[in-house]
């Protein structure tokens, strides 16, 4: 009776692909065996990235533009955040002068320092400040006409 030797085949902890125990590396996603099984790894192995570093740099790159606007201005953050109040029924009428006053100055700053940005944001929030006083003067004409309707019947 001839014994055949039986070569034992490993799986790849990052890709779960099929290594012999002499290797190495893994031939698919070149992830070490020696290291074991890390988070990432499956992550890694699908983009080929093992042994490379995740954080790249930008270093030598050109032609970048910023796709967002940058606001540096405080007083139109501010009217944004009192519009944002102000949408809260009956007592957000409160922040409507608030975001009105903030608002405006926010337009005045963004006209006088224009490297600041925020003119945008702040005509934004003027124009929906208006259009949420005129919802929140409804709100309070109707707690004032309801009980007035209730009494006639």
């Amino acid at each position: 009776m001839g014994y055949t030797k039986v070569m034992r085949v490993k799986n790849c902890p990052a890709c779960g692909s099929d290594v012999f125990p002499e290797s190495i590396k893994c031939e698919t996603c070149g992830k070490r065996l020696s290291e074991g099984y890390q988070p990432l790894d499956l992550l890694k192995a699908s983009y080929r990235l093992q042994g490379k570093p995740l954080v790249t740099t930008l270093e030598g790159k050109t032609g970048e533009e910023n796709l967002f606007e940058t606001n540096k201005n405080p007083a139109s953050e501010t009217a944004f955040a009192c519009f944002v109040y102000s949408l809260v029924p009956y007592l957000g009428i409160i922040f409507i002068p608030l975001a009105l006053i903030a608002g405006s100055y926010g337009v005045f700053v963004a006209e006088t320092n224009p490297e600041l940005g925020g003119k945008k944001l702040s005509l934004i929030s003027l124009s929906l400040s208006l259009l949420v006083l005129i919802l929140q003067i409804l709100l309070w004409w109707l707690l004032y006409l309801i009980p007035e309707l209730v009494k006639l019947n």
